[in-house]
């Protein structure tokens, strides 16, 4: 059992009563309906007025329900023995479900054998990958080549490129292919991602990252790539000596929490090119390219805004840091700091390249390429679980995107980008009884996703009172994240 989140006093057979359902698939509103569940499943939808006959009654009218929210970029499993906190702050926040974007071999072995934490309350790993490709296991051709394999047969479900050569990912990506299993992530520096689409990267996180994605929307792209393809991978073991691993995932980590602080002169240079040079017909060229071979972007620009305003007191002074671990806090103070002493130009070219990742995600979304929300949670500096996926909604919503696009972003998007399609992710006969009931309608303006009324979970409910209590617990005591 979660040290924060109680047992739900209703559960079972529950019929939320005299609601508008609304449905991200084709964004319709259906008012006056009674949505009744069984045990973990909905069993109907029907008008109001249907018999209780029994069932624990929750009143909806005037009130909104939506599928519950998928948050497609996280790191919640790094530390699979102290994870409650993080699963009752994605609860709290109507987040019942995740991809985990960083494994290995004991975190897929736990999950064949069913050993993987279950809080009350817990979010499904919809999906996860094993160890991230780094120069330790894929420094080489032959090297990434047989990381793939070894992943595919230790049942990951998709291969995630962190940090790789043009050379070492085209040819993971190719063994990929082979093998049936996925490959996203990161595109290195050099590579075309109109090669990486064409080749059938299936997702791009974070925009790139860098200006990867950028210098393909520029009119000076050759000298754009040429700067980006100069910039060196992180100083990571080659070799698999005694400990690497361990010291690689602590080298790792310490990047992750933002990865910005290293910026070099020649990098924003590049930004500046890319963002001086940019040409509208160029990305949308790229936009059709992606939407053609279906090309998954994740932009999580709430990461990528942590990171390029990093000691921005938005994020250094943000309240809801009470829920974070004293240690986490001090790995996010101690990285600000770094960030704040990089050069005066470097850090307004990261500030300036903002205005370009919200153009780019427009311009993403007007195409039609096919994106999922996403957060980066957790250890990155300023993220802070399940609140970081209202965070995304803002800034999408910032960047011009629809209310409805970014609640199918969180619920139908990502079970077609999983493969899972009709399987969870609205509000039907036979789908899992996963429900966020809103005070205002979410098509009319996106921050009704943040009015949460009540969180159902797998069949149980818990009320506003209930998750209020969940946060209170997590602010008096923090440190499971």
């Amino acid at each position: 059992m979660s040290r924060y989140v109680a047992p739900s006093s209703i559960h079972g057979h529950v019929l939320i009563r005299d609601v508008t359902v609304v449905d991200p698939l084709d964004g319709t509103r259906t008012a006056g309906q009674d949505v009744v569940v069984e045990e973990n499943r909905i069993t109907s939808v029907v008008a109001t007025g249907a018999p209780a006959e029994g069932a624990q009654v929750v009143e909806g009218r005037g009130r909104f329900v939506v599928p519950a929210f998928m948050d497609m970029h996280m790191h919640a499993l790094e530390n699979p023995g102290d994870i409650d906190g993080t699963y009752a702050l994605m609860l709290a926040n109507g987040v019942v479900g995740f991809r985990q974007m960083s494994g290995s071999r004991a975190l897929l072995k736990s999950r064949r054998e069913g050993t993987l934490p279950q809080p009350t309350g817990a979010p499904a790993l919809k999906a996860t990958t094993g160890d991230l490709l780094t120069p330790l296991n894929a420094s080489t051709v032959e090297g990434a080549v047989q990381t793939v394999r070894e992943q595919h047969r230790d049942g990951a479900d998709f291969i995630k490129a962190g940090m790789t050569t043009p050379q070492t990912f085209l040819a993971a990506l190719k063994e990929a292919n082979r093998l049936g299993i996925l490959l996203g992530g990161h595109l290195p520096a050099g590579l075309d991602p109109r090669e990486a689409a064409r080749r059938g990267v299936w997702s791009i996180e974070h925009l790139g990252p860098g200006v990867t994605v950028f210098a393909a929307a520029s009119s000076r792209e050759g000298e754009v790539r040429a700067i980006n393809a100069t910039r060196k991978l992180p100083p990571i073991p080659k070799v698999k000596i005694p400990g690497a691993k361990k010291l690689v995932l602590k080298l790792v980590k310490g990047m992750a929490v933002n990865p910005a602080t290293g910026t070099s002169e020649l990098e924003a240079h590049a930004y500046e090119l890319a963002d001086s040079s940019y040409d509208q017909e160029k990305a949308e060229e790229l936009a059709a390219l992606f939407v053609e071979h279906t090309t998954w972007q994740c932009p999580t620009l709430i990461r990528v805004h942590t990171q390029q305003f990093g000691d921005s007191p938005e994020h250094t002074e943000d309240p809801r840091r009470r829920y974070m671990a004293p240690e986490e806090l001090r790995a996010w103070d101690k990285s600000a700091k770094k960030f704040a002493k990089l050069p005066d130009a470097t850090r307004n070219a990261l500030h300036h390249h903002w205005t370009a990742q919200l153009r780019m995600t427009k311009t993403f979304a007007d195409a039609g390429v096919p994106m999922i929300a996403g957060t980066d949670a957790c250890g990155a500096a300023g993220i802070i679980p399940g609140f970081a996926l209202h965070d995304e909604f803002d800034y999408l919503a910032a960047a011009g995107i629809s209310p409805l696009t970014i609640l199918r972003m969180t619920t139908t998007e990502p079970a077609r980008f999983l493969g899972e399609e009709g399987a969870f992710g609205r509000i039907l006969p036979g789908l899992p009884a996963d429900l966020v009931l809103l005070d205002e309608d979410p098509l009319e303006d996106h921050t009704a996703l943040h009015k949460i009324r009540g969180v159902m979970r797998d069949g149980s409910w818990w009320s506003r009172t209930d998750l209020d209590s969940i946060l209170e617990r997590i602010a008096a005591k923090p440190g499971a994240h």
